[in-house]
This record gives structure tokens, sequence and C-alpha cells, in this order.
């Protein structure tokens, strides 16, 4: 069959579907049709207004960051030249034109820099790793280690030195031995703004988009003697095609149970912190000019044995947020599908009842970073708190493949928390599986056997009863004002 003529369905339009569609619209296929449960676009792709999706968040880290883990330096790296000219072509538009879309403000994304930083004299085997990596990619320049007397002349030459302490924790004794790296290539991107420029680019190319309840919310693969045939929506339509494309993130279980080792719900945290704009002075401070995304030991993420796995990023525009977001230890949501499956599904505002909170636990340790990094934010105190569900892999490689003993099934899924900034490139390894080709990210991306890997994210925790959201002590809304005893803890650092 022909690229026109192929029919083709993909569940989901967050960052992977959208990717997905794109790359095979620009391939020559020609009917595709999105199906989500949202209407993603009329929600702006925002927590604000109910999009529960993972890529509806106020706002992405871009990085090229990657460790040891060349391929996705390089990748990252390729998406940020395509980013660069969606933000040109974005700002080249009238406001009007950009009300169209959605977007209030002009952006997709900016270099703000990332600081990431440790009480610690020695840079991290990560780092080290890094910037051998970034060497040969000859951006080695763009890589300034803070205690490095020939980067620290170079980042004033440059004009990043301004954030290479934006907290001023040199002057604090209790970063005696504050040692990172502030790495220019990463920035920000303005999630909901790329998503509904992405949005908008296929249906002016002619995507299809069935979204909204009933009508959009897949609720069965239509399956005979193992080949999918089709998908039946809450409406009780039932739509045939050539191929599924099942991009639907940390739902995708829910669907296909036979992802379930190989990929699982996790819960994220958020925390936002909403400057007024009766704050000039500090929004300026937040703002991406004068302030960097600031990570402090991103290595250490066990919730309570670690004060570490936390980031503040710069201020979201026109919204005011500041957001702070904790990696520590991820949470399932177990739940006993009709035949027996046993998956993990989301908790959203969009639940019933609407879930939102976060457990004690973290909500402790972001104030105590809250108190300890960005003190002048206490007198806001915590504004709002997200549940972000990432689609978590047994090694954190994406998934992009067809699903074995399945005929006419492809999977993309997997973000597992690092997904969103391949959304320019991810969907050409979706046309190349379509068409035979096999190469680099083909291989990483193929459908796997967990039991072949080491479970780095804990997924096993599923099935042993083990890590459930439910099972924690979670925070009420009133636990989020600092009190006394939170200002007068001792500050502990290492």
């Amino acid at each position: 069959m022909t690229r026109k003529k192929t029919s083709i369905i993909i569940i989901g339009s967050g960052a992977f579907g959208l990717s997905s569609a794109l790359h095979l619209i620009q391939s020559g296929y020609e009917d595709i049709t999105v199906f989500d449960r949202l209407d993603l676009a009329k929600l702006g792709y925002s927590f604000d207004n109910g999009a529960d999706t993972a890529s509806a968040d106020v706002n992405k880290v871009f990085r090229a960051y990657y460790g040891d883990k060349d391929h996705y330096h390089r990748l990252a790296l390729e998406a940020k030249k395509v980013f660069l000219e969606w933000h040109k072509d974005l700002q080249g538009k009238s406001d009007k034109e950009a009300q169209q879309l959605g977007i209030r403000v002009k952006k997709i994304i900016e270099n703000s820099g990332w600081l990431r930083i440790d009480n610690n004299e020695e840079l991290s085997k990560d780092e080290l790793t890094s910037l051998d990596i970034f060497a040969k990619t000859g951006l080695r320049d763009t890589q300034y280690v803070l205690n490095d007397t020939k980067d620290i002349k170079r980042a004033k030459d440059d004009g990043w030195y301004n954030k290479f302490d934006p907290l001023g924790l040199k002057s604090n004794p209790n970063f005696s031995k504050l040692n990172g790296v502030l790495d220019s290539t990463s920035g920000i991107l303005y999630a909901s703004n790329v998503c509904l420029y992405v949005n908008a680019l296929l249906k002016a190319k002619g995507v299809k988009f069935i979204v909204g309840d009933p009508e959009g919310t897949v609720t069965e693969l239509i399956e005979s003697n193992d080949e999918i045939k089709g998908i039946k929506t809450q409406d009780g339509k039932q739509h045939l095609l050539d191929l599924v494309i099942l991009a639907a993130g940390p739902w995708s279980t829910s669907l296909l149970p036979e992802l379930g080792g190989l990929s699982e719900a996790h819960s994220g945290n958020v925390i936002l912190i909403k400057i007024p704009e009766s704050e000039p002075e500090l929004r300026s401070k937040y703002s991406t000019t004068n302030f960097p995304i600031v990570g402090w030991r991103l290595g250490e993420t066990k919730e309570k044995s670690n004060f570490g796995g936390l980031s503040v990023f710069p201020i979201s525009e026109p919204e005011g947020y500041v957001k702070v977001i904790s990696r520590q230890k991820k949470l399932l949501n177990p739940v006993n599908l009709q035949n027996g499956s046993l998956v993990s599904i989301p908790l959203t505002s969009r639940s019933s009842p609407p879930e939102n909170r976060l457990s004690k636990n973290i909500i402790k340790q972001v104030k105590n970073f809250i108190r300890i990094f960005v003190p002048d934010l206490i007198q806001f105190g915590i504004s709002k708190t997200e549940l972000l569900w990432y689609t978590d892999t047994i090694n954190n490689d994406f998934i992009v493949d067809y699903v074995p003993s399945k005929k006419n099934l492809l999977v993309v899924t997997g973000g597992s928390g690092h997904g969103f900034k391949f959304l320019p490139v991810l969907g050409k390894f979706v046309v190349d599986v379509i068409e035979g080709r096999e190469n680099e990210y083909t291989k990483i991306f193929k459908w796997r056997d967990p039991k072949t890997f080491h479970d780095i994210n804990s997924l096993g925790d599923l099935y042993e009863g083990k890590s459930s959201f439910y099972d924690q002590d979670l925070a009420d809304p009133k636990e989020w004002e600092f009190t006394k005893e939170d200002l007068e803890q001792e500050i502990e650092i290492d």
C-alpha cells in the first residue's frame, strides 16, 4: 500500500503523538487521524486549564547534557536547531496570529542556561564524562566549570558570569565546597507553546483530530487473530484503519497491558510559586535573562535519604510561576484491568476524585530547598502542586517499535522524564520503523524484554505492592504554608 493510501490512527496528542504525526505528514502520508480524550489545544496544553498530559507542563528543560549517552546528546542538538527555527517563525507572527494559536507569549525556547551544583569540590563522574562529550562535538567552550579559573574568565568574556552564582551561595558558609557546571547550551522550552504550535501546523497540513470525551476517548483496540484492525471509542464507534500508533504516554499500558514491566506510569512532583506582578524586581531576578535553571545534587534522588534531586526554574511567562521539581522517589497507582492485568494509571486533576497532592516528605524537602536556596520566595508560599506522570521504561530509553505478535500496532512511548525535548525529531524514527529502515536509534528504541535489564526505575515495585501513591502520607494545601518550625529548622546540607 502506498504512503498516500495508508490510513493511520495516532492515539495521543502529547509530544510523542505530535512528533509522529509531524514526520508522517512530512514524509508523504496523508490519511492521519489523532485521537485524544482531551481537546488539549482548546485547553492550551495548560495545567491551569485542566490539561493533565506531561506535555502540558509550565516549562521543560532543554538539555544536551547526557553523561555518557552520546546518542541522546547528538539528537538533542539536532532537535534544538528545529526549536530555534520554530521560535524564529513564531517571533515573526503578529500578536493576533499567535493568539489565534492560543499562544500569549511568542516564545518556543530560551537559552537561559542550566547551572548544576553540589557541595562537593570534585565534579561527578557524569559531569566529567559530559564535558568530554561536549568537547568531542566541539562545544566544550559552552560549558563553564565554576571553580576553573580559565572557565571563569571565559564566562566573564562571554557574558555568562552573572549566572555563575545567581543565588549567592558562594558567600554562604553552608556551601564551603560548592562546585558545578554552568551549561550555556541548555535552557527552557515553553512546553505549551511548542505543542500549540505543532498542533496548529499539523491541522494546517491536513492531519485530522478527533478529541474530547466521548468521541476522542479510545476504550480498546479492535483485534482479530493477533491483528489490530482499528480502535473503539467511548461513544461506541469503531474506527478501522491500516495502522495504529499508540502514543498515549502513561495511559498506554491501560490499552496495551503487554507494556507492563517494560513501561509504567510514575508520578513526578511539580511545585509552583507565583510571583505577583506587584514584585517587578523579583520577576526580573528570576527571569531567563538573569536566572538559569538551577539543579541541586541531581544525582541524589532517594526520598528521605538525601537532600537532592531538586531544581528551580526561571519564571514562566506570562503566568509568573517559579517552578520547583523534585526528582525523588516516584510513585505508582496500581489498577487491575478487566482482563486481570495490573498496571499503573495516572491520578490527575481529571481523576475522580481529582488528585494533585504530593507526599509530605516531598513538601518538606521542597520547603527546605526554598528556605535555603530561594528565601525571597518564602513570602509567597507554595501556590499549587501538580502530579506530573512520567512514562518510565525499564532503562530510560524510549520505545518506538511494533508490538511483537500484534500486527499493525506501533508503540511510541516511554518518555522517561526526558522525552519532550525530542519532539522535533523523534517522529522520524517512527517513519523509519514503518518503512523498515534500521539505524542507531531504531535499535536503541526497539521493543525489549524487561528481564534483560536492570530495573533502574523500580517498575517492579508495582508487582511487589511497593511505592503506591495512596500508601504515602499526603500533604494538604494547609501544609504548603511556611511555619515557624519550618523557618527555624537547622540547615543541613551534607
